[in-house]
């Protein structure tokens, strides 16, 4: 697995793209996931956080995502945006969300070969 992560418009997909030599046909955008989709043929899970977004409320089917990711599908790329920066939301759900992300992507991270963060279209190896 790899992780790929920056701020929102810094060209994360773009680059990993242009890095990999893939086309946008392998791309599965994560408000399109779900517990019961077939990512068997894509490649790349682009805006992650939209997937944890979308299931929030239920933090165990985020959980069991990442452990069938982790487990099995080794060559999987992940592209999130980082969201646990800047101004804290009033909004409980808000926090929620981007501690429930920070949280998973530790874990996507901690089990990844391979990590970059994304600044301006120029990727940052972390791991």
């Amino acid at each position: 697995m790899e992780v790929y992560t920056g701020g929102a418009f810094q060209g994360k997909l773009e680059y990993v793209l242009g890095k990999k030599g893939y086309n946008k046909e392998i791309v599965l955008e994560g408000d399109a996931v779900n517990p019961l989709t077939d990512i068997s043929r894509y490649k790349i899970i682009n805006h992650f956080h939209e997937f944890i977004r979308n299931y929030a409320d239920r933090p165990e089917v985020i959980n069991n995502f990442a452990d069938m990711l982790i487990s099995e599908r080794e060559g999987i790329i992940i592209i999130t945006d980082q969201i646990e920066c800047g101004i804290v939301p009033l909004d409980r759900k808000e926090r929620e969300w981007r501690e429930l992300h920070g949280r998973v992507m530790c874990r996507l991270a901690g089990n990844a070969k391979h990590v970059e963060r994304i600044i301006c279209g120029i990727g940052q190896v972390i791991k």
